[in-house]
């Protein structure tokens, strides 16, 4: 069993590392997009590029984790301002993940049985989950959400686990209508990923967060995550074999 943190990742190796060596400590492996021309960061797995915004790369980043990593059962994502909760290890919480939806879905098999044979979705790993202990309305979105390889396998056709029409805002906030629409959403309080916004540590927005952060790109996916809500988030449908 492995557990990736997967993030896009636009501040210095040594900024970044402040944020990524914790998530070291407690056991997971680290996957990143570094956009083209940005310094490298050692990490488990790198990939790089243009930068097609936050859905797409880290849809790319778990689909390469996954098919590098037959042992990966779980992906968190979030930000490389984020730091991983302190009171238990990665394999901790994916152990605890795996059970919590293995009963919730009702799923018989033991986790080694070949994917290949089953005909649903109900199964140990496809689930969403949010620790919610932080605060700062993470009740609201899955803004650091642990997503089971299942599910990222088959939710939006096997494309998922994000619709790759967000390029920042909105789409942590698709990620939990889904999973709840699914029957597979968990929030857990007990479990904190404390998140060092800008907003509330310095106060200074960083540059590469500058359109992200303005009125039009946020007026635009909010229309976009409103029209797709009404619209029952067309393209979540899940996969009913796995794809990879």
């Amino acid at each position: 069993m492995s557990v990736w943190y997967c993030i896009p990742s636009k501040r210095s190796p040594a900024e970044a590392n402040i944020c990524l060596d914790k998530w070291r400590a407690q056991g997971y492996k680290v996957a990143l997009w570094r956009d083209s021309g940005d310094e490298p960061i050692d990490c488990d797995l790198m990939l790089s590029g243009e930068y097609p915004g936050y859905a797409q790369a880290v849809n790319a980043l778990c689909r390469e984790v996954l098919g590098r990593d037959p042992d990966c059962t779980w992906c968190v994502t979030g930000g490389d301002d984020i730091e991983p909760d302190q009171g238990k290890t990665a394999d901790e919480i994916a152990a605890e993940c795996s059970a919590y939806f293995k009963r919730m879905n009702g799923y018989q098999g033991s986790l080694s049985t070949p994917k290949t044979n089953l005909d649903h979705w109900a199964c140990a790993t496809f689930g969403v989950m949010q620790p919610t202990g932080d605060g700062h309305g993470i009740e609201t979105i899955c803004g650091s959400p642990w997503i089971g390889r299942e599910f990222i396998e088959r939710a939006y056709g096997g494309d998922g686990p994000f619709f790759h029409g967000y390029t920042h805002c909105f789409l942590d906030n698709e990620l939990q209508e889904v999973a709840k629409k699914l029957g597979a959403f968990w929030q857990r309080p007990d479990l904190t990923h404390k998140h060092n916004n800008w907003m509330w540590t310095t106060g200074v927005k960083p540059a590469f967060l500058e359109t992200a952060y303005s009125r039009a790109h946020w007026d635009k996916y909010l229309r976009l995550f409103t029209e797709r809500k009404a619209a029952g988030f067309p393209g979540h449908e899940v996969c009913s074999k796995v794809t990879a």
